[in-house]
């Protein structure tokens, strides 16, 4: 009987198409069975991206793989993009697992990396997944962008002393009357530890709000990899006056 660990792995994305962490635990343990593989373990990483392999239990189990103690002849998942997206990652990660003399079986796409056929396949599915990717970031981008250009919010996480109504940025009072007062504080030369205290957040998010250009009312998203360049005005709660010689304290 061959020794196998099973990989599952969920973000808040893939909820939406049946493959729960329970669904696939289910599968693979049911495949196991069947085929009269001696299930050791199941790793599982839940709320997580595959965009890289950043993920504890993922490193875990290949650091396990790639360890003397390891008995295991092969991974089985529900899908290869449980383990990868990105053809480039899942080829590397294959190669890797050939070092270790361990294969992969995916139990939906029916191959295991065994045969010359499961590998061809598996480079094929791989291929497809990058290209899904690709076409979702590329969706992305032109929805932030259609966005912008009608001046809507395109996304992301809201600043503080604003809210989103309607897809719109809008003052949040309360939230504001601290950001002047973190301002004013700066001003004074207080330093940013004294400044956290007052208001029990982190020195990093003090130096965060004075960095914000978003407070003069201008709303600009470059975005490292979209480049989208999109800016429009939005309302000020902060003057340039204030906003430079907060900065220029040292």
């Amino acid at each position: 009987m061959k020794n196998v660990v099973g990989y599952v792995r969920i973000s808040s994305a893939s909820q939406i198409d049946n493959t729960s962490i329970e669904v696939q635990i289910e599968k693979i343990q049911m495949y196991c069975s069947l085929h009269n593989l001696n299930l050791v373990k199941i790793y599982k990483d839940e709320g997580i991206s595959p965009k890289n392999t950043d993920r504890p239990n993922y490193q875990d189990m290949m650091e396990f793989l790639g360890s003397e103690e390891s008995n295991v002849d092969g991974i089985v998942v529900y899908k290869n993009d449980r383990l990868h997206r990105s053809l480039y990652d899942l080829l590397g990660m294959i190669k890797q697992l050939k070092e270790f003399k361990v294969d992969l079986v995916s139990i939906t796409e029916m191959f295991d990396t065994s045969t010359a056929q499961g590998m061809l396949f598996l480079q094929m599915l791989g291929s497809f997944s990058e290209f899904e990717r690709q076409l979702i970031v590329e969706r992305t981008k032109s929805g932030r962008l259609a966005k912008g250009e009608k001046k809507l919010y395109p996304g992301g996480k809201i600043a503080f002393g604003y809210n989103l109504v309607d897809e719109h940025l809008t003052i949040n009072y309360d939230e504001a009357e601290i950001v002047k007062d973190i301002f004013k504080m700066r001003c004074k030369g207080i330093t940013y530890t004294k400044i956290a205290q007052k208001y029990s957040m982190s020195k990093q998010r003090v130096c965060y709000i004075l960095k914000n250009r978003l407070y003069l009312g201008k709303y600009k998203y470059e975005g490292k990899v979209e480049k989208n360049k999109i800016g429009f005005d939005v309302p000020r709660i902060i003057t340039s006056y204030t906003f430079t010689k907060a900065n220029k304290i040292e």
